[in-house]
């Protein structure tokens, strides 16, 4: 009997230690949800000021990754009690009197790693951390490479042993596509979309992914949801674009050209809207391709990325003459700008190659004139030119 009542008596106690860890963590998460976060981390850290219990530091990890108002290097939190209508983004990256707090999130958690090798919490969390210093800091705790690499090292620990989450998925996947190992991302992203699936980054990444394997069809639903979900204009503008890209890419060109036509709109004047709304203007035979034109050149004139886009746009559709009238026409307005200018001469020469060697001879020899005034003697552009005068 004296056996049963010793393991009785540890068990009572264990049983004692895990209601007060359950009933501390419950008061921490009501104080989070009522956004006193600077109490719930005293609570918590009060309760563990040693960081040995690995769900009372997962909760502390929480707070200050989600709701700090300031931090060193993610090493060392501000925290602050908000009134109901107040948001963490009132105070963040504003002067202001915080309570400090010092808790280098991965230090404790491979401390209790060690200690606790089985828990895939633990694992999830320190890939959460190492993806928000990744994101937020860059490279200062390893290049970044080392970075992705430990997000994806432990992201799978936690992944199999149970414990992924959407974060966890869609961080993982996200790593692999930064490696380029855009096949690989696949399943993790695609998993992240069933865990989640009204969460826009998710079917965005997913579409990426699905775009450049060469997986046309099943990029195209990813891409059409994360466009329906995102809200904010930019992310919107950019899964419109994409949705674009891939029906553009399948040959669909009236449907991309309404996708591009929103992209256009929700993010005016970028040049990776314009160069492909150039081009399906082009090939559809719209009247407002000459004012995509003009835009997109209008954009960077002294930009030679311009330029060859522009050549990509035209000979697409197989319109390259009128290139060159418009071309012709910008002449007059830049004669006081050498570098649009020899640019102009320069690409003009290029378009005459083919059927006019006279005239791109011409060309090109008053765009080495020009860029003379412009570039140093040894700059790339006069081999270029030099080349081009050889070959003609």
């Amino acid at each position: 009997m004296k056996k049963i009542t010793i393991l009785l008596l540890t068990l009572l106690a264990f049983a004692g230690y895990s209601q007060a860890q359950t009933d501390v963590l419950s008061a921490a998460q009501k104080l989070i949800d009522t956004k006193k976060y600077e109490s719930a981390y005293v609570l918590l850290d009060k309760d563990d000021p040693n960081n040995e219990k690995p769900d009372v530091v997962l909760m502390k990890e929480d707070i200050v990754l989600n709701y700090f108002v300031s931090s060193i290097m993610h090493q060392a939190f501000a925290l602050k009690d908000l009134k109901k209508k107040e948001d963490v983004m009132d105070y963040r990256g504003k002067n202001g009197s915080f309570s400090m707090f010092s808790f280098p999130v991965d230090s404790v958690l491979l401390k209790l790693i060690a200690a606790h090798p089985d828990n895939c919490k633990l694992y999830r969390g320190l890939a959460f951390y190492y993806n928000e210093v990744l994101n937020k800091y860059g490279g200062w705790l390893g290049d970044e490479e080392e970075l992705t690499q430990k997000i994806i090292d432990n992201s799978k620990k936690a992944i199999d042993g149970g414990c992924g989450d959407y974060i966890t998925y869609h961080n993982m996947g996200v790593a692999l596509l930064t490696q380029e190992e855009t096949a690989q991302s696949i399943p993790y992203l695609k998993k992240a979309t069933e865990l989640e699936p009204k969460k826009a980054d998710a079917h965005y990444n997913l579409a990426y992914a699905y775009l450049f394997t060469d997986q046309l069809d099943n990029a195209l639903p990813q891409a059409k949801t994360s466009y329906d979900l995102y809200k904010e204009k930019d992310l919107k503008g950019d899964a419109a674009r994409m949705t674009g890209q891939i029906l553009m890419e399948k040959g669909d060109y009236r449907n991309a050209l309404k996708y591009f036509e929103t992209a256009d709109k929700l993010i005016p004047n970028d040049y990776y809207n314009l160069s492909p709304l150039l081009r399906l203007y082009l090939v559809t035979g719209n009247s407002k391709a000459p004012g995509t034109a003009k835009r997109l050149f209008e954009l960077a004139p002294e930009n030679p990325t311009i330029y060859q886009a522009m050549i990509e746009a035209y000979r697409f559709a197989d319109k390259e003459p009128e290139l060159v009238r418009f071309y012709k026409m910008q002449l007059p307005k830049y004669v006081n700008n050498d570098k649009v200018f020899g640019n102009l001469h320069f690409y003009l020469g290029n378009l005459a190659m083919e059927h006019d060697k006279t005239a791109a001879k011409n060309y090109f020899l008053k765009a080495k004139e020009i860029f003379g005034y412009v570039y140093d003697k040894d700059h790339y552009v006069f081999e270029v030119i030099d080349n081009a005068l050889e070959g003609l």
